[in-house]
């Protein structure tokens, strides 16, 4: 039998032929920063992060940046963050195919987690994974290289971020024992010092509202009818009035009404005296104990921190009104605890 002849391709429509073959991935830039690194002072920007992966993908031509997600002040110890879950949507959605993150630890700082992601979750959808200043690729990598490496620098980013919780925990809690406060947000009728963010001052404007809530509790009017009769009279609740001073930016808290937990809130809050009662949240990702409400017993209370709205003795009737009630309440379930329900 002949042999059939053979032609060479042309050096150009080799080029060409790779070129139709090329894929070309729909990519999704990814940046994220958490609080405890925005503290650090050695730490990249957002804006740096972007701008890092924004070049790397326009420098690549099999790379086409489809979208962009930012977690800002997100730690990455935890998974749940709003854009990060967003991407993982789009990327079950088949919506992008490739995502580039700046390092191994913006993708995240939990061991276990972030090894489910690289080597599960990624391969199942077709993702490919790029991490620019860890040389990471998953379609490129080397099973004796990356292989051990990947896991490696891992388990450091989750040992830097206990680290990190355990400074930033015991900085917070030297902080809460001398009095100064640490809140995001001023509790209604006080604002945070120009000269002193952990110190709090009067709102002449909204101070004379708190005053009037214990007076008119301390005069038997209950949560309810009190947040009626505010929001009857047109007065901002705490979040309506933050919003409306510029000091939150979110939309959902401008037609904010009072109700009783607001009430409930204000009036069992000793920081109205001068006191100040901090740890009510806790929880020290480093020892692994997770955001929690520890008994009264377990926080910190430092009295005369600042300047009291209303004295002590209107602020202490009404506490005992709160317990009378309270006991009130107690002894009427007692009363028909033995009532079968049906």
């Amino acid at each position: 039998m002949a042999r059939k002849s053979r032609k060479a391709a042309a050096p150009g429509e080799k080029a060409q032929g790779a070129a139709q073959k090329m894929k070309v991935y729909r990519t999704a830039a990814y940046a994220r920063l958490s609080v405890e690194d925005s503290k650090n002072p050695d730490c990249d920007t957002i804006e740096n992060q972007l701008s890092l992966v924004r070049d790397y993908i326009a420098s690549r031509p099999y790379l086409t940046q489809t979208a962009e997600y930012i977690d800002n002040g997100v730690s990455g110890t935890r998974f749940d963050r709003p854009e990060f879950t967003r991407m993982v949507n789009d990327m079950r959605a088949g919506e992008i195919d490739c995502i580039v993150v700046k390092d191994l630890s913006r993708l995240g700082r939990n061991y276990l987690e972030t090894g489910d992601y690289l080597e599960k979750i990624f391969p199942f959808f077709g993702i490919r994974f790029i991490a620019v200043t860890d040389g990471y690729d998953s379609t490129a990598s080397s099973a004796a290289d990356d292989g051990l490496i990947v896991p490696l620098k891992n388990l450091i980013n989750e040992a830097y971020a206990k680290d990190m919780s355990k400074k930033i925990s015991t900085a917070i809690d030297i902080k809460q024992r001398q009095g100064k406060f640490i809140g995001c947000r001023a509790p209604y009728g006080y604002r945070k010092s120009p000269e002193d963010r952990n110190q709090l001052i009067v709102d002449k404007e909204a101070s004379p509202i708190v005053v009037r809530i214990f007076e008119c509790k301390a005069a038997g009017m209950g949560n309810g009818a009190i947040a009626r009769m505010l929001n009857e009279e047109g007065i901002a609740s705490p979040m309506r009035y933050k919003y409306e001073k510029g000091l939150t930016k979110n939309k959902r808290y401008a037609d904010g009404l009072w109700n009783d937990s607001t009430i409930a809130a204000i009036i069992l809050n000793p920081v109205y005296i001068g006191d100040m009662e901090q740890g009510i949240q806790k929880e020290a990702m480093y020892m692994g104990i997770k955001k929690h409400k520890p008994e009264k017993s377990g926080r910190i209370y430092v009295a005369g921190t600042h300047e009291p709205i209303v004295s002590r003795e209107l602020f202490d009737k009404v506490q005992e009104l709160v317990e009378e009630r309270k006991q009130k309440v107690i002894a009427e379930r007692e009363k028909y605890a033995h009532v079968e329900r049906k």
